[in-house]
C-alpha cells in the first residue's frame, strides 16, 4: 500500500454503505469482516433517527479512514460523531481533519448547530485533535443510548444555519402561498387565490411583517409577525415550515427571531395561537418557554378555524 505524503486521499459521505466498504470498515475497527454487525448498527440508528458515514480512500480505492455521525433523538440540531479511525500507516497526515471537515459541511446541510463527541481520558492524540478543531470540554451528558461513561465530553458550535429574509417581491409571495398550501390541513386553512395573497402581503400594512426563513437562499418556512402598532404585545400570527424541513430546528429559530425582533421594537409580551391537534406546534411553543393560557375561539374570521390554544411569553 503506497503511503507517500503526496498521495491523493478522497473523502466522501454516505448514508448507506456497500458490502465491500462495510467489510473493510469492520476489519479495520474490529479485526474481522463483520457485515452483520455493521448492518445492525446502521439499521438501528438509521431506522429510528438519522446518521451517515464519512470515509477516506487512497488513490487505489483502499479504505483508510472512517467516522460515524448520529443525530440526537430529542434535539435535531445536536449531532454526535464517533468511531473515528485512520489506518496506522496513514496517520499524522491530517486525514482525520479532512474527514471531520467533510462531516461538518454535511451536518450544516442537515441543520446541525452543535456537534458532540466523547474521548477517553488517556487518548491524548484525540484530546489534542478536539482542541485543535475548536471543540470545548463540557460537563458530561448522555447521548441517545450510547454507552460512554468515563469519557470526556466535547462540543463544537457550527453556527446558525438559518436567517430571516423580509418578503419583498411577488416571487416571495408565490413561495409563501406554496408553503401555506403544503401546510393547509395542519393549519385548518381556507383556499386563498394568488391575487388575495399578493394584495394581503404586499399591502405594506404597518402592523405586520412577513419573513421567509431560509437555509442559505433556500426558503424553508414562512413567519408572520403582528402587533407592531400595539403598545406592549406582539404576535406570531403564522409559522409554517415545509414538511421536509420540519424537525430541523427551523421553528425554534423562527420563534427566537420573533422574540428578538419584537423585544427590539419595545414589546414586553409575545403571544401565539395554535390548534390543539397541531402537536408539533404545541411542543415547539412549550419547548421555547411559552405559558399555555387558555383555549378559545380563534381571533381571525376564517370559517374553518377551530378552537385554539393561546400561549404567551414575557420577552
Amino acid at each position: 500500500m503506497n503511503t507517500n505524503n503526496t498521495e491523493i486521499i478522497t473523502v466522501s459521505t454516505s448514508e448507506y454503505l456497500s458490502e465491500e466498504t462495510a467489510m473493510k470498515i469492520s476489519s479495520a475497527l474490529w479485526g474481522q469482516n463483520d457485515i452483520a454487525g455493521m448492518r445492525s448498527i446502521l439499521y438501528w440508528h438509521r431506522s429510528e433517527n438519522d446518521c451517515f458515514n464519512v470515509t477516506a480512500r487512497n488513490a487505489s480505492g483502499d479504505f483508510v479512514g472512517r467516522a460515524f455521525c448520529i443525530r440526537n433523538t430529542d434535539d435535531p440540531t445536536l449531532w454526535y460523531y464517533g468511531d473515528l479511525f485512520v489506518a496506522e500507516s496513514y496517520r499524522r497526515r491530517h486525514i482525520a481533519e479532512q474527514m471531520l471537515s467533510a462531516a461538518f459541511d454535511t451536518l450544516k446541510d442537515k441543520g446541525c448547530k452543535t456537534i458532540r463527541t466523547y474521548v477517553a481520558p488517556e487518548n491524548t492524540p484525540s484530546l489534542e485533535l478536539q482542541k485543535k478543531l475548536g471543540f470545548a470540554e463540557k460537563p458530561y451528558r448522555t447521548f441517545n443510548s450510547l454507552i460512554n461513561n468515563g469519557d470526556i465530553m466535547f462540543e463544537k458550535q457550527l453556527g446558525q444555519i438559518y436567517k430571516a429574509v423580509p418578503v419583498s417581491s411577488s416571487f416571495d409571495v408565490r413561495i409563501i402561498a406554496d408553503i401555506y398550501n403544503k401546510n393547509i390541513e395542519a393549519l385548518h386553512g381556507d383556499k386563498i387565490t394568488y391575487n388575495e395573497w399578493l394584495n394581503s402581503i404586499m399591502s405594506h400594512d404597518t402592523d405586520e411583517k412577513n419573513y421567509l426563513i431560509c437555509r442559505g437562499i433556500m426558503p424553508v418556512a414562512w413567519l408572520k409577525i403582528n402587533g407592531l402598532d400595539d403598545n406592549d404585545v406582539g404576535y406570531i400570527s403564522m409559522l409554517a415550515v415545509i414538511p421536509q424541513f420540519q424537525r430541523s430546528g427551523v421553528g425554534t429559530f423562527a420563534v427566537e427571531f420573533a422574540e428578538n425582533f419584537l423585544h427590539f421594537k419595545g414589546k414586553k409580551i409575545l403571544c401565539v395561537q395554535t390548534t390543539p391537534d397541531n402537536m408539533p406546534a404545541v411542543r415547539l411553543y412549550e419547548k421555547c418557554g411559552f405559558e399555555r393560557i387558555t383555549e378559545a375561539q380563534s381571533l381571525t374570521n376564517s370559517s374553518s378555524d377551530s378552537t385554539k390554544i393561546k400561549f404567551i411569553k414575557e420577552i
